[in-house]
């Protein structure tokens, strides 16, 4: 009988939730897709006993659209409920540190609570970040035998790619021969779009031609206005709403450069997403990940005080300028490190978790 792996929240959109479970997959482990929320967790993590799995990677579906932080305390206690029943009845727990603290979060406290819960009752600890105790530490306590590193990889093989720069641009309407600053994904307060918005806007006087080319789903949806207001330039080339994964390597192929203005961020598969097309990639030097990949040629780093905008800016011009050096470099890095090889570390890092039984957990 075939172990029952559950990842929470599973979203089939997500590249990543796909690569690193083909390896699994492949050994015959039943992977649970589609739980998104508290309710159907609950549901299905009765069902999983020893043997079986269930890997927590992102805490914000447990207070997502509570209406007050009484519902968010009762969630939180339910989630506590499910994490020791799963142990209880001889289940593994995983949980991976994507963030410090659950993005735009409404109810901080609450979400510290969620993430100290999960310290307590994990089985093994993944961190994508080799800083990340050293950076959740001001938050809550990572148990440091129970840490281990899982790497992201980068998306070399996900995306569909045609490799011609030129015919992306023209499938998406970005003129020919201009430099580009690419902003693609999710559309959200903490990515900065903002600051990059006025960035381009001051680079633009030296690079008249400057074309900033975005695409991605406003969240929440509410914010959409705000956001159309933000991108009315002439010089922005835009599609507001979800990047289909057939159409992701073309909006990344007509920017020659990335820009991540992400405000308190630990992780980013964006970036590793800019490298896998061969993409300079733009981030503030204030993050852990800039740290984790300081010495990666194709990563510019750019201090965001005193005035950001400008250092943004900056930044872009140095980016602009020795692209195919950078170009090169990012390809190299690509492959130093593929989704086979992560999916592959994961399975090894599930099977483990079998040789555990003896030690106290």
């Amino acid at each position: 009988m075939s172990s029952t792996l559950l990842s929470f929240p599973y979203y089939r959109s997500n590249p990543y939730l796909t690569m690193l479970t083909v390896a699994p997959r492949a050994a015959g482990w039943d992977v649970v897709e589609g739980v998104q929320g508290l309710r159907r967790l609950e549901a299905r993590a009765e069902q999983l006993g020893r043997g079986d799995v269930l890997h927590v990677h992102w805490t914000s579906p447990v207070t997502s659209g509570c209406a007050s932080s009484e519902e968010a305390w009762a969630n939180a206690a339910r989630f506590e409920d499910v994490l020791t029943g799963v142990r209880d009845r001889g289940a593994d727990v995983l949980w991976t540190v994507h963030n410090s603290i659950a993005h735009e979060a409404d109810y901080v406290d609450v979400e510290l609570t969620v993430a100290k819960a999960l310290a307590s009752n994990a089985t093994r600890i993944i961190q994508l970040n080799p800083a990340t105790v050293e950076e959740t530490a001001a938050y809550y306590a990572l148990p440091p035998d129970k840490v281990v590193d899982l790497p992201h990889s980068s998306y070399l093989g996900v995306y569909p790619d045609g490799g011609d720069d030129a015919a992306s641009r023209e499938r998406i309407g970005v003129p020919q021969g201009v430099p580009t600053v690419g902003f693609i994904g999710q559309i959200r307060a903490y990515k900065g779009l903002d600051v990059l918005c006025r960035a381009v806007e001051i680079a633009a006087e030296t690079v008249p031609d400057l074309t900033f080319v975005v695409a991605g789903k406003v969240v929440p949806a509410e914010d959409a206005e705000t956001v159309e207001e933000m991108l009315s330039a002439a010089n922005i080339v835009k599609r507001i709403g979800f990047v289909e994964t057939a159409d992701f390597s073309d909006w990344m192929r007509a920017s020659d450069v990335v820009a991540l203005p992400y405000r308190r961020i630990l992780n980013s598969g964006s970036l590793l997403a800019a490298g896998t097309f061969g993409r300079t990639a733009l981030i503030p030097a204030d993050t852990p990940v800039a740290r984790q990949f300081a010495d990666q040629p194709w990563v510019v780093t750019y201090a965001p005080e005193p005035d950001e905008p400008e250092a943004l800016a900056a930044a872009i011009l140095e980016a602009l300028d020795g692209q195919e050096e950078r170009h090169r470099a990012a390809y190299e890095f690509t492959r130093t490190y593929t989704p086979y090889d992560m999916s592959r570390d994961y399975l090894r890092l599930l099977d483990g978790l079998s040789d555990l039984e003896g030690e106290t957990r």
